[in-house]
Formats: structure tokens, C-alpha cells, sequence
């Protein structure tokens, strides 16, 4: 705070903490004493004599006219003594908000204090998607993609099992095998016989024809797919990198504005604590005549 700044100097004359510490005990003291010898003021003398006659034997004498006239002289020691002890006191606790203000300055409040900034920490960027893929390529391209995935889809579903291709050639298969079916008995019985429509061999082309279409759709569809998926996994490992490299950036830059924060909190308490409390020139003559009561005192 540069309000505290107003107790020190740099130029090496004052009191260090401890020495202004002393001093401000040794006025204490002072003042003690001072109020010690106020308190026993007593303007009158006392002696005592025996009724019946005899010489009167003093007891105690009162203050004399230069004890008198010392009162005032004495109090206003008393004031000038406590002014100096609040000055010393307050210029301790301004050295001690100086100092924890540089201990608990943040890195944030000294790098807005010296005008740097601190860098904001990277965020991994957002990789490729499919569909970003497929929205980059051209119409074109993309159309294919989809007729191939229909036209593969639907003759898979026609004649993988359970499709209307693969059912109608099992049926056509089984009926071959069993080209008789008897329903019923007696005079009741039916005999269903079951011919084929058409050239069996004419459904198997079609069937093996339509699976090497499948085959085929499919093939070229994996390929297509096989491609959105190299250019998905090439972009997430070039954002990664992209995003370690600048981790890296931002984690040399963070630590070097840490090294230069503790560099400065070291030199600004090395500097506040060479700083000595300055007395004041008002309060010069009190120092003086409280520090001449000391031994040893800066």
C-alpha cells in the first residue's frame, strides 16, 4: 500500500522494526514513570505535634514551585512519548502489510500490476466428424456414398435370410425336394403338387447375380467408409498435437511468469525489510531524549 511507504526510507538512516519495537517499550516505560511521580504529586506539607505543647515533627513536605511548574512540562512528555509510540507502532504493522501484501499477491494481481498477461490455457480443438467429412466432399461423392448405401442395404435385405429373394428360392427349393403335399384322408384327401413357374436356374443366376452386386455395393461402400474414417482419425491425432504442442507453449510461458513472480516477491521483501522507520522531525526531540534511556538501540 503506498499509503504505509509514508513510515520508511531507503536511505539507510531510521530504526528497523525490532529497534523501533525497543524504543517504543522504553517509552512506555517513560511514561510509566513519568505518571508514577503525577500520581504522588501532593501540594501541601504535613507535621504533627502534641496537644499539649512541644515542637511539631514534619511527617512528609509537599511539592515545591519548580515541581509545579515542571507539571506541564512532564505531560506534555507523556503526549509526545505516546505520539511516538503510536508512530513506531503503526509504522511495525505498515511494514507487516507491506510484507504479507507482497507474500499473498497472486500471480494474477502481479502480472496485472506489471502489466503482463497471463495466457489463457489451451482447449483441445474439435476433431473431424463424419458428417463434417461428408459435408466437405462434393455433391457428387456424397450422393454415390448414399446410393451405395441404399443399393446395399436393399439387395442385402432381399437376399440375406428372412429377405423376399432368399425365401421365395428356399420355397422353390423345398418344393423341388417335395413337389407333393397330401392334405386330408379318405374320400376327403387333396394331393397339392407344386411346379415350378420358372427355369430354376434362371432364379439361382438372378440370386447369385444380385449377392455379387451386394458384394460389390458393399465393397466399394467400406471403401468409401474406410476413407471418412483414415481422414476422422488423422484429423483427432493432428488436433491432439496441435493441442500438446500448445500445452507445452502455455506451460513454459505460465512457468516463466511464476519464476519472475517469485523473483520479484523475493527482491520487494528484500527491499522492505532494508527499509528503515523514519522519525518524524515534530516527534526527533521525544526520540532522543526515550532512546538516551536504552543501550544499544539503532
Amino acid at each position: 500500500m503506498k499509503k504505509d511507504m509514508i513510515f520508511f526510507t531507503s536511505d539507510g538512516a531510521g530504526l528497523t522494526s525490532t529497534s523501533a519495537n525497543h524504543v517504543a517499550n522504553l517509552a512506555k516505560e517513560m511514561i510509566r514513570n513519568i505518571e508514577s511521580g503525577l500520581g504522588e504529586l501532593q501540594f501541601y506539607s504535613t507535621s504533627v505535634a502534641l496537644i499539649g505543647g512541644g515542637v511539631a515533627n514534619s511527617l512528609d513536605t509537599g511539592a515545591v514551585a519548580e515541581e509545579v511548574e515542571s507539571v506541564p512540562d512532564r505531560l506534555h512528555n507523556i503526549a509526545e512519548a505516546k505520539s511516538l509510540i503510536a508512530w513506531l507502532r503503526e509504522a511495525i504493522k505498515a511494514r507487516e502489510r507491506l510484507l504479507n501484501e507482497v507474500k499473498d499477491m497472486s500471480l494474477s494481481k502481479w502480472c496485472e500490476q506489471e502489466g503482463e498477461k497471463i495466457p489463457e490455457q489451451p482447449r483441445i480443438g474439435e476433431s473431424l466428424t463424419e458428417d463434417d467429412y461428408w459435408a466437405s466432399r462434393p455433391i457428387a461423392e456424397r450422393c454415390h456414398y448414399y446410393e451405395l448405401e441404399t443399393l446395399a442395404a436393399t439387395l442385402g435385405k432381399a437376399i440375406h435370410p428372412g429377405g423376399a429373394l432368399a425365401d421365395a428360392r428356399e420355397q422353390l427349393q423345398q418344393r423341388l425336394k417335395k413337389p407333393n403335399q397330401v392334405v386330408g384322408d379318405g374320400r376327403d384327401t387333396l394331393i397339392y403338387t407344386y411346379t415350378p413357374s420358372v427355369d430354376t436356374q434362371a432364379v439361382e443366376d438372378v440370386y447369385f447375380r444380385l449377392q455379387k452386386q451386394y458384394r460389390d455395393a458393399q465393397a466399394r461402400l467400406n471403401t468409401l467408409k474406410h476413407e471418412c474414417m483414415q481422414a476422422v482419425e488423422q484429423s483427432a491425432t493432428a488436433v491432439k498435437s496441435e493441442y500438446t504442442r500448445a500445452m507445452k507453449d502455455w506451460a513454459a510461458q505460465h512457468k516463466l511468469l511464476e519464476a519472475r513472480h517469485a523473483e520479484y516477491t523475493q527482491k520487494r521483501m528484500a527491499e522492505l525489510g532494508a527499509m528503515r522507520i523514519i522519525i518524524p522531525e515534530s516527534l526527533q526531540s521525544i526520540y532522543r531524549k526515550v532512546n538516551s534511556l536504552g543501550k544499544g538501540t539503532d
